[in-house]
C-alpha cells in the first residue's frame, strides 16, 4: 500500500528503537530461549524490519543507518512550501507491502500478551530490555500506528508526482493540499504524543 512518511524525528526515533534495542536484542541475546513460535516470529519480524528500513525514502534512510551526510532536499528532488513561502517538514511517499507491515504488528501484539504474563523467559526478557529506559514496546506501537494512517488521497497523489531525486524543486502546497498536509501531520503528532496534550502541542509546534 501507499503511505506517507514524516521526516518527523520523535517518528525516526521510535521507528529505530523497533529494531535496536528491542527486536536485535531479542534476536542476539535472547532466540535460544524462547519457544519456537515465539522465536520464528521475532526473527521473522526482525527481517521485516529490515525490508521496510530499506524501502524508507532515501532522507529518512541516511538518518536511521548514519551512513550519509545531510543533503536531505537535494536527496528527495523536493522541498515543501506553503503559499506564505515557509518551508515545512516533509512528508514522502513510499510503497509498504501489507505482508510486511502485518508481520510486525503480529509481533507487537504478541508482546503486549507477553508483558501480561507473569513469567516465562520472553517475559522476563522484556523486563530486563524496560529496564534500560523508554517504553519499547509501546514506542513500537506508536511507530506502526504511524505506518498505517491513511494517507489523504490528494496529498499522497500530489507527493507521488514529485521527483524522488534530482535537482531541488520547491513544491507549493495550496489551501486545499495545506489542509491535508496539516490534518495528517496532526494525526501523526497524536499518535506519537500518546494522548499527552502537552507533548502533543509541543511536538505540533514543528509544524507550522
Amino acid at each position: 500500500m501507499q503511505i506517507l512518511v514524516p521526516d518527523d524525528p520523535v517518528f525516526i526515533s521510535k521507528f529505530i528503537a523497533i529494531e535496536q534495542p528491542l527486536l536485535y536484542s531479542l534476536y542476539y541475546f535472547y532466540l535460544s530461549d524462547l519457544d519456537s513460535t515465539q522465536a520464528k516470529l521475532i526473527s521473522t519480524a526482525y527481517d521485516r524490519w529490515d525490508q521496510i528500513q530499506q524501502r524508507l525514502p532515501i532522507p529518512l534512510q541516511w538518518q536511521i543507518t548514519a551512513a550519509g551526510d545531510c543533503r536531505q532536499h537535494s536527496a528527495a528532488g523536493y522541498v515543501l512550501h506553503d503559499l506564505n513561502s515557509r518551508e515545512l517538514p516533509s512528508l514522502y511517499t513510499m510503497d509498504l507491502p501489507l505482508d510486511q507491515l502485518h508481520t510486525l504488528q503480529a509481533c507487537h501484539s504478541m508482546l503486549v500478551q507477553v508483558e501480561k504474563t507473569t513469567g516465562g523467559p520472553l517475559a522476563e526478557a522484556l523486563t530486563e530490555l524496560a529496564d534500560q529506559g523508554p517504553d519499547l514496546v509501546d514506542d513500537f506501537r506508536r511507530a506502526l500506528e504511524v505506518m498505517n494512517l491513511k494517507a489523504p488521497q490528494r496529498l499522497l497523489e500530489a507527493l507521488q508526482r514529485a521527483p524522488a531525486a534530482g535537482p531541488v524543486m520547491t513544491l507549493i502546497l495550496d489551501e486545499a493540499l495545506r489542509a491535508d498536509y496539516h490534518d495528517f501531520c496532526s494525526r501523526v503528532v497524536y499518535v506519537l504524543s500518546g494522548g499527552d496534550r502537552f507533548t502533543y502541542t509541543s511536538h505540533l509546534a514543528l509544524y507550522p
